[in-house]
């Protein structure tokens, strides 16, 4: 494991810890707590950390875990709005790190396949998926820069997607299954169960399911000096818990998979495939077996479900193979590996499947423009349409659109400055993606390029407010509104966008610009006064829950 990774996984461990430690309303530590955290600290900084570490006077005594009832999701302690806040809080530290993608076409494509496979859950009457209003989960996909195969749910519906997984998956299916896995944990609300099954030990087992669900693909060790260090459960009981768990997901994940109308083999296939890199590894398993404990028993159970149904081939979309070959170059980091890559996607053109070509000729068109190779670029692009028409002719079931395609053949028409000519192949293309986000984004970098930049402003007033959470709104808003000449409300804007990062100090600052610019009209000056005082008191209360009084 490379020195960043390792840092990363501990940088997200102290998020984690953070937030499952030291919740909002707390003002200040238990005792129990406190030995927890000295004792977690100590892990962090060796993996062989012992708990003798912890001084006898302030030990706490763990209960032994009762196994392998789960019980009912719905006797979870942890409310639905609790959830959500925890999750949001740790997203907000996530959304910081330079490895979070916060690639619009990842987000397009992730999205529509989870909120695919949620509706028709839910059309279905699948447990966990039922409820509307306040019981409704509202699920968000990301992905991660990361090589290893895995994927992890956060409290409140947030599940995080590794490139690695998206390379590794054969099939659309198999990927489906493994997002359809990840519903699975956070409908049956397993972290929230933890919490009412460990009692006073609660905050232990919410950062073990943390930790297992972000940290341990990057850095196993670390994780098992957690355990150790923080008199957590012993580990085989965690991996026994966590067992019984998994399979749970697999129940409702291959629910979900087949209401989606995905090729069902495609989870035993994935876990086969996971169960056969274990075995012939010499220096370490994937991430997703370390974080998800496969076992025979799982993968049988699985293979007995599919067989008592009817199957049928079901191809993958146009978009699973672009996707892959943006996920690979995603994750090259240094382009000292481009030659290597280069190779590897030429080699998919040699290909006699159709869809591998595609895939090649897809990641040569990106890896072309990400060296400003623009008419490479193009033909390779153009090359790309021409598999796509000749995979979905004849009958087939596989589109013809391609979002991915489409956005960056609009970023290679900016790249030429043509923006009105991008401008309006958008308008287009918003009549089959009117969700979009990418489109949107481009939508918006077109407008600002034109001077279109009271459109720009409008729509985004209303995307902000929408999604406050959302700091790429807040950013472009506070470039709109730079565009127009309002620097009260563009510092006011970018303020915003340092709020949704949980970033306090520097939301402050851009408030004090805000209301020294002077460019504001009486209410708009009001409404910064008023907005400073509860970033100001947010930030009091994130303090206080660190019990850190300013």
């Amino acid at each position: 494991m490379d020195r960043k990774n390792n840092k990363f996984s501990k940088k997200l461990m102290a998020i984690a810890l953070a937030v499952v430690f030291q919740p909002s309303y707390l003002l200040a530590q238990s005792d129990a707590n406190i030995t927890a955290q000295e004792n977690i600290n100590r892990a962090m900084q060796t993996p062989a950390a012992k708990s003798e570490f912890t001084p006898a006077s302030k030990r706490v005594q763990q209960p032994t875990l009762v196994l392998p009832d789960l019980g009912d999701s719905s006797s979870a302690s942890l409310a639905p709005v609790d959830e959500r806040q925890l999750g949001e809080r740790i997203m907000r530290e996530i959304r910081r790190d330079p490895d979070y993608s916060s690639d619009p076409v990842f987000y397009d494509y992730l999205n529509n396949i989870g909120q695919h496979l949620v509706s028709s859950a839910r059309k279905q009457g699948i447990a966990g998926l039922e409820g509307g209003g306040s019981f409704a989960v509202n699920f968000e996909l990301f992905g991660v820069r990361d090589k290893s195969i895995n994927a992890f749910a956060l409290p409140g519906g947030f599940i995080g997607v590794h490139t690695g997984l998206i390379v590794s998956a054969e099939t659309e299916s198999e990927l489906a299954s493994v997002l359809g896995h990840e519903i699975g944990h956070v409908t049956q609300k397993h972290i929230a169960r933890m919490y009412g099954q460990q009692g006073t030990n609660s905050m232990i087992a919410l950062a073990s399911i943390i930790l297992a669900a972000v940290a341990v693909s990057r850095n196993p060790n670390a994780a098992q000096g957690l355990a150790v260090g923080g008199q957590a459960l012993a580990i085989q009981n965690q991996l026994s818990y966590s067992r019984d768990a998994e399979r749970e997901a697999d129940r409702v994940g291959f629910q979900i998979l087949q209401a989606g109308g995905f090729d069902v083999q495609g989870m035993p296939d994935f876990f086969q495939r996971m169960q056969r890199a274990n075995s012939i590894m010499e220096s370490g398993v994937p991430g997703y077996v370390r974080t998800h404990p496969l076992t025979t028993d799982r993968i049988a159970d699985m293979q007995d479900r599919v067989r008592g149904l009817a199957t049928q081939k079901v191809s993958s979309s146009i978009e699973f193979y672009l996707l892959k070959a943006r996920a690979r170059l995603t994750q090259t980091t240094s382009s000292s590996n481009y030659p290597e890559l280069k190779q590897y996607y030429e080699s998919l053109l040699r290909k006699q499947d159709l869809a591998k070509q595609l895939e090649g000729s897809y990641g040569l068109a990106l890896l072309s423009f990400k060296q400003q190779k623009n008419i490479d670029a193009e033909n390779y692009l153009q090359k790309s349409r021409n598999l796509i028409q000749a995979m979905s002719g004849n009958g087939s079931p596989i589109q013809r659109w391609s979002l991915s395609l489409e956005s960056t053949a609009i970023e290679l028409m900016y790249a030429k400055s043509q923006y009105e000519q991008g401008i309006k192949q958008i308008a287009n293309l918003k009549a089959f993606y009117p969700q979009s986000r990418s489109l949107s984004m481009l939508l918006i970098e077109g407008q600002l390029k034109t001077g279109q930049h009271e459109q720009a402003i409008v729509w985004l007033k209303t995307q902000s407010r929408a999604h406050p959470e959302n700091s790429v709104w807040w950013d472009l808003l506070s470039r709109a509104y730079a565009q127009s000449g309002k620097k009260s409300l563009q510092h006011a804007a970018l303020a915003e966008k340092y709020v949704s990062q949980g970033a306090w100090v520097g939301a402050l600052e851009q408030m004090k610009f805000a209301k020294a610019a002077g460019d504001a009209d009486f209410y708009q000056a009001s409404e910064i006064e008023a907005r400073a005082r509860q970033i100001q008191e947010l930030y009091r209360q994130e303090l206080r829950a660190e019990n850190k009084r300013p």
